[in-house]
């Protein structure tokens, strides 16, 4: 199990180095995290966008052309399909998202000609770990599903936990966020809570031990679960929070950075391959913590 982000590096050193390909690669950060993984033995890069913009900033920044398999590509679609099919001829293990639209590039995934979708549904998740704070957390879905249905929840819960299993976690404990710990029909969330335990008891995911609905602090504080009377295996000992709208895992996610410093890292997961899938404004840190956590991942797709 995780204590910190950081502790994915460390995990990684000894693994093969994984076939990158970038798509819309020219952007100062991307381009840093990448140069930063290649220099750890991580990845082998290839770079699709506009090869002029491309190579202004890897002069400026010193990085060495030819270190780099480079496709010339000023069109976002083309290259997110190009992607795609390097991704089916076995020419590349992980994707990443550069200076695009993230439906442009899921656009190119969910496609029937040449898409490599896998499981039934794709999700974001992401990790965080605090300055002081004893373990990562695992969120979804902050950066992808909107109004993600009580089935899509399911859906995502196993995906996620399937995805920590991969990290060592073998039972992880799975927390429904609300605003509440009771169910109140005025509040769809906890509504929708209640039938995820439903369904989980049922035998519908696996791996793992879902409760809910929580609040964050009864998610993550032993003492306020039990300062509040809540029971549970999973009160204040959660290893993933499941978010019910992209809002409210936006707002941790974002929250968790800019306030509380968090060292993040995230996914999407359901693809042939993980897909690298970071907020533009993500820092050259973030970017490079989530190509090492998928360079872990992809020996076991």
């Amino acid at each position: 199990m995780l204590k910190k982000v950081s502790d994915l590096f460390s995990m990684v050193k000894d693994l093969k180095s994984k076939k990158l390909v970038c798509i819309a690669s020219a952007d100062e950060e991307v381009l840093e995290a990448i140069h930063d993984a290649c220099e750890m033995g991580s990845i082998e890069a290839t770079l699709i966008g506009p090869l002029p913009e491309i190579a202004k900033i890897m002069h400026e920044k010193k990085y060495r052309l030819e270190d780099y398999t480079i496709i010339d590509c000023d069109d976002n679609e083309k290259g997110s399909e190009y992607a795609m099919q390097m991704v089916n001829r076995g020419e590349a293990d992980i994707i990443m998202k550069g200076l695009l639209d993230t439906r442009v590039v899921l656009k190119a995934v969910v496609n029937k000609e040449y898409g490599i979708r896998k499981a039934a549904l794709l999700n974001h998740v992401g990790l965080a770990s605090f300055p002081q704070f004893n373990r990562t957390l695992f969120f979804t879905d902050g950066a992808m599903l909107i109004a993600p249905s009580v089935e899509d929840r399911i859906h995502m819960i196993q995906n996620s936990v399937d995805f920590m299993h991969l990290l060592g976690y073998e039972q992880p404990k799975v927390g429904l966020v609300s605003a509440v710990e009771k169910v109140n029909p005025k509040m769809q969330s906890t509504v929708d809570a209640q039938a995820i335990v439903e369904q989980y008891r049922s035998g519908r995911v696996t791996g793992c031990i879902v409760d809910g609905p929580f609040a964050v602090d009864n998610c993550v504080s032993v003492a306020s679960a039990v300062h509040k009377g809540i029971v549970s295996p999973v009160a204040g000992w959660c290893d993933l929070l499941v978010f019910p709208t992209i809002e409210a895992g936006n707002v941790f996610y974002k929250t968790a950075v800019h306030l509380a410093k968090a060292d993040v890292a995230g996914i999407i997961l359901g693809a042939k391959v993980p897909i690298v899938l970071t907020s533009r404004a993500d820092s050259r840190q973030a970017k490079l913590n989530s190509i090492i956590l998928s360079c872990l991942v992809s020996k076991n797709y």
